[in-house]
């Protein structure tokens, strides 16, 4: 094992450790800040309260969450101030207010610091307490503790105001997915898909919920495929048919997410996946149409990465095997080898090279 490979192993094993130590670094920062805002003698002049919360904003948008915190917190005791001073003349902030308390409420959500997460959030209930974003974020929040059926409440609550709002239908084809409700969970990915066609960017979201619904629900065709496999009957004509159908629009998802994507990691290990059971499965079949897809499925598996050498392996398999073409198998060869030069490809290469007339540069 080379140096290099031993400090790739150690940086593995060390990513988790290295990643909760962020965590824990980032709440201590808006804990700081927040705390330091409740103190702080001087308040935010009610005239400068926009301007700030706009720039709070501007932090938020950008994951800036230190210095957003900060900001919302000088805009809520502004505003509280002022609400205690003069109520019925301060009543004209609750919306601002609403909104700094939902957006200190993510802050912390994301932080794992839920606890107070909760307490904004019912803060801003106190405010308006069927604002679709209350809905929404205590939904987020019940699903995180595991109530699942309150959590489904909430989201059901958010799509009463708004049928096609994405986040809520994919929220909600997660939690029964998880309850193994899979033609509920399929409903309201395909709702969420539609509903974002635009492919919005959403805070704290690594991808835009049409991706992840897609991903998503291709996962839940996968799980629906599984439930064949203890069915304790043969199989009919119309499961065979069920079984391909669900194949197909689970690869097909994935086709979606990488057309859309193209460096979507996850999508790409789980397309390849499926690809290498497509083509195993066209291979046993046996017939030289069969190999003709099995041929294609490896090809495409070979453009989502090219440097799957098991792949190009069987390019070159089928090609010398079935279709007695030396050339294109000797071509696929030669980049699996380039790749991984182990000896049983490179003895394919010979015994190629000497029942042809063509010729292999660069190979000793």
């Amino acid at each position: 094992m080379t140096s290099g490979e031993k400090s790739q192993i150690l940086s593995r094993n060390w990513l988790p450790y290295i990643e909760a130590v962020i965590v824990l670094l980032f709440i201590s920062l808006i804990l700081v800040h927040t705390r330091k805002g409740e103190t702080e003698s001087d308040l935010l002049p009610l005239s400068e309260v926009q301007k700030t919360i706009k720039q709070a904003n501007e932090y938020f948008a950008v994951q800036d969450l230190a210095k957003a915190a900060i900001a919302y917190w000088q805009a809520i005791r502004a505003i509280e101030s002022a609400k205690k001073e003069s109520p019925g003349e301060a009543s004209h902030l609750d919306s601002a207010l609403l909104h700094v308390y939902l957006r200190v409420a993510e802050i912390y959500s994301h932080g794992s610091w839920v606890k107070d997460a909760r307490k904004r959030v019912a803060r801003a209930e106190q405010i308006q307490p069927e604002h679709i974003d209350v809905y929404l974020l205590s939904g987020k929040l019940l699903r995180e503790d595991g109530e699942k059926e309150a959590a489904v409440e909430k989201f059901r609550k958010v799509l009463e105001k708004d049928p096609n709002h994405a986040e809520a239908h994919y929220l909600l084809g997660v939690l029964y997915q998880s309850m193994k409700k899979f033609d509920r969970a399929t409903e309201h990915y395909k709702k969420a898909i539609e509903s974002d066609a635009e492919l919005v960017r959403l805070p704290f979201e690594p991808t835009p919920i049409g991706l992840q619904a897609r991903l998503q629900l291709s996962r839940t065709y996968r799980r629906m495929l599984q439930d064949f496999r203890f069915v304790d009957r043969e199989l009919t004509d119309e499961d065979m048919a069920k079984i391909g159908q669900l194949e197909a629009q689970s690869v097909d998802l994935l086709e979606e997410v990488m057309d859309k994507d193209s460096n979507h990691t996850e999508a790409t290990d789980e397309l390849i996946g499926m690809l290498y059971a497509r083509a195993a499965a066209r291979g046993r079949e046996g017939e030289t149409r069969s190999y003709d897809k099995a041929l294609e499925v490896y090809t495409r598996i070979t453009e989502l990465d090219p440097n799957d050498v098991d792949a190009w392996n069987q390019i070159g398999e089928i090609n010398r095997s079935y279709f007695q073409d030396a050339e294109a198998a000797l071509k696929a060869y030669r980049k699996a080898y380039e790749l991984s030069p182990d000896p049983g490809i490179l003895a394919e290469i010979k015994n190629l090279e000497e029942d042809s007339t063509l010729t292999i540069d660069g190979l000793e």
